[in-house]
């Protein structure tokens, strides 16, 4: 009987985004977007001398937010 497993099980990539690119998707400036980032407690990761935000944290601090602002 085959499974559904083989098909199912693709690999994840993670999208990293650095620090710059993600405040330009954000609409901020590098220097303010940090100060988001400390204030926030967004998750990054450090790799080498540069630091990243992981997409899915990123996705989810925009959409947070979103909620903020309507509310």
């Amino acid at each position: 009987m085959p499974t559904l497993e083989a098909a199912t099980s693709q690999p994840r990539t993670k999208m990293f985004l650095d620090v710059p690119t993600a405040a330009e998707m954000a609409g901020f400036s590098i220097r303010h977007f940090r100060r988001i980032i400390e204030e926030d407690r967004i998750p990054i990761v450090q790799i080498g001398r540069k630091f990243f935000i992981l997409g899915r944290e990123f996705n989810s601090w925009e959409s947070s937010r979103k909620l903020k602002r309507t509310a």
